[in-house]
């Protein structure tokens, strides 16, 4: 069945992109991961977020620019939603939108990287080359937040499977 919106690049330009303002280091990856501007994938969590919070800019509506940090998305066609008149992103639904986009890099990370086991001072080439293999910018603040969010995820990992242990073993 033939859908109902232009799919080719000349009638993308015609297309809604909101401009989200992103940490560095998610930005950077969100642009190497889908290309800019960005779209995501069909049916996705983000898709959804934007058809359900688009709406009609209020009288108030803030600019939309383009900036340091900002990643362009595309926003897909909806059937249930006109972007044409529905264009403005609350900054609400923008924090939203922001949080969804880093739990799929926090996903991404872990499914990578749990692998390797402790992470620690030896083995910190790997969030290095995790980094340069994802298009995010080698530097200090980068590495250290992206190690960060890492060892929380493997500690809260750890504290589960902990718990679990101790359930079999009581259970015996």
């Amino acid at each position: 069945m033939a859908e109902n919106h232009p799919t080719n690049t000349a009638d993308n330009e015609d297309r809604l992109i909101i401009n989200l303002a992103l940490e560095p280091y998610l930005a950077q990856w969100l642009r190497y991961r889908f290309s800019t501007p960005v779209e995501f994938p069909r049916n996705s969590a983000e898709n959804d977020i934007l058809e359900i919070y688009l709406t009609k800019p209020p009288i108030f509506a803030s600019n939309n620019s383009p900036g340091e940090n900002r990643v362009p998305i595309l926003v897909p066609w909806f059937k249930t939603k006109n972007i044409r008149f529905n264009t403005f992103l609350s900054s609400a639904s923008r924090r939203l939108l922001a949080q969804c986009i880093r739990k799929r890099f926090v996903i991404e990370l872990w499914n990578d990287l749990h692998r390797f086991g402790n992470i620690g001072k030896k083995n910190q080439d790997v969030i290095w080359a995790w980094m340069e293999a994802h298009g995010i910018e080698s530097t200090d603040t980068n590495w250290n937040t992206i190690a960060k969010i890492y060892m929380r995820k493997r500690n809260v990992y750890r504290e589960t499977v902990r718990r679990q242990r101790q359930k079999e073993v009581k259970q015996e």
